[in-house]
């Protein structure tokens, strides 16, 4: 099959813009030179670019004389006379402009068609050609848009648009909920898009809050949520579902004491599980490839509202001569396109450095982020988990966490002080008279921290979890 083209579209474009220069602008935001076909034409094009970035006339003899030469049978005079001569009107030039422009995506495809064809038969494994084969698509899909910009009056126009739909939300959530109604009145929603990094040191929680904010969204409001988890395997995360929405003690569901002292909530909880869309990945040796890969499945096939990384730090990328700041990088950037391009929440666990540890304020902030450069500049929002408790046990605030927004566009610094259910997976409101206090930023230990404060009372919310059934009817 012979690779299409159509001599006359690309005739009359660069003819129009030989009789109309004014056009040369609105017509080059959509072409570039390799969208012509035939060689003589990518050089007139070329010309006319490099005359109008200098300020140049141009008609036919200036674009000639820059030319110089075309091919040996033609002479670059008598060519753009011939462009000038045979276009008779510029009316119908963005129309020519769009079919030379589809004739090269048409092109481009064959060539990437081809490519696909060799990286199939190569010796590189499945996930690698299927990112390489995604990746030569990709490329097409982001050249061949035909514009990319738009004007300030069309982006305030929407942005009106914007603003009328958030009114019309009258305070209501405007994404998706973590369950925690303290931490979504800060948030305000985790929203497409973005990349939200759930980070801190061991037994904080992290996996647990992630775990949480996923049940809350599949079983409660419906959500298909896609999980993958290097960390623990789906036998454990089942464990901790089952004990956060069945009020399960999660010890008893380990040593499998639960299934004769809890079997009604087990097989109630298991329901509920049962019948919310979440899909798991636990294999191990996930690489960010193979992430954006069953992402993208999953988007076309099923459809996804939310996804979980669990965590950042054993994600791999295919580049073995990555050092571990490089690698970091790779995956959060990847992850907050990934983001961009499904359009739903990404939300990704993150370890913490261990020096925290030796400050007398252990609250993280954002300089604590292990390999933290790019986690600071790819993510929308930070947020930390904080528990005195792991470091004094005999601590007042024993049963309650602090989440910790430490960076956020959009939101200022603050900390949300939650109750920790460690028993039972979870985590939990506080009652009204527990809000969260406001924070000192750097203070003098060396971290996020609250004010002062006498310790919050707190009240179970286990009644909160036996409405999920109900939500769903």
């Amino acid at each position: 099959m012979r690779d299409p083209y159509s001599l006359e579209a690309e005739h009359a474009v660069l003819g129009a813009m030989l009789i109309k220069p004014e056009l040369i602008d609105v017509l080059s935001a959509d072409l570039k030179t390799s969208d012509f076909f035939f060689a003589d034409n990518r050089a007139v094009f070329d010309a006319i670019q490099a005359l109008r970035a200098k300020g140049s006339p141009i008609d036919f003899l200036t674009v000639a004389e820059q030319i110089g030469t075309l091919s040996a049978d033609a002479s670059a005079l008598a060519y753009c006379a011939d462009l000038h001569r045979n276009t008779p009107s510029a009316a119908n030039a963005r129309s020519y402009a769009n079919t030379v422009l589809e004739r090269s995506t048409v092109r481009a495809l064959m060539t990437v068609a081809r490519a696909i064809h060799e990286i199939a038969e190569g010796d590189s494994g499945t996930e690698d050609k299927i990112s390489q084969a995604q990746a030569e698509i990709n490329a097409i899909t982001s050249s061949s848009s035909a514009n990319d910009t738009i004007t300030a009056g069309e982006a305030i126009r929407r942005h009106v648009e914007e603003l009328e739909r958030r009114e019309a939300l009258g305070g209501a959530m405007d994404g998706l909920a973590t369950g925690i109604p303290a931490l979504d009145a800060k948030v305000r929603g985790l929203k497409g898009g973005q990349l939200i990094v759930i980070a801190g040191r061991p037994k904080m929680g992290k996996t647990t809050l992630a775990m949480n904010i996923c049940d809350h969204n599949a079983v409660s409001d419906g959500k298909r949520v896609l999980v993958f988890s290097q960390e623990m395997s789906h036998a454990e995360l089942m464990d901790k579902s089952l004990a956060s929405l069945g009020n399960i003690p999660l010890g008893a569901l380990q040593d499998g004491t639960a299934v004769n002292t809890h079997c009604q909530r087990i097989a109630d909880a298991s329901l509920l599980i049962q019948s919310a869309a979440i899909e798991l990945y636990d294999r191990s040796g996930v690489t960010i490839n193979r992430i954006r890969s069953v992402a993208r499945r999953q988007k076309m096939n099923l459809g996804v509202d939310l996804i979980i990384v669990d965590h950042i730090g054993l994600v791999d990328v295919d580049d073995s001569r990555a050092n571990a700041v490089q690698r970091v990088s790779e995956i959060t950037r990847q992850l907050k396109l990934l983001a961009k391009e499904l359009d739903v929440p990404v939300i990704a666990l993150s370890q913490l450095n261990r020096q925290l540890e030796q400050r007398p304020n252990k609250r993280p902030v954002p300089s604590d982020l292990r390999d933290s450069g790019s986690i600071e500049q790819d993510a929308d929002m930070i947020v930390f988990v904080y528990r005195d408790e792991v470091y004094d046990p005999h601590t007042a605030s024993r049963g309650i966490a602090e989440i910790i927004i430490g960076a956020a566009r959009g939101i200022q610094p603050c900390t949300v002080r939650v109750k920790y259910q460690g028993m039972y997976s979870r985590f939990s409101e506080l009652e009204a008279s527990a809000e969260d206090a406001p924070i000192d930023l750097f203070d003098d230990a060396g971290g996020y921290g609250p004010k002062p404060d006498t310790t919050p009372k707190v009240t179970s919310m286990a009644e909160r979890y036996k409405t999920y059934g109900t939500r769903r009817q």
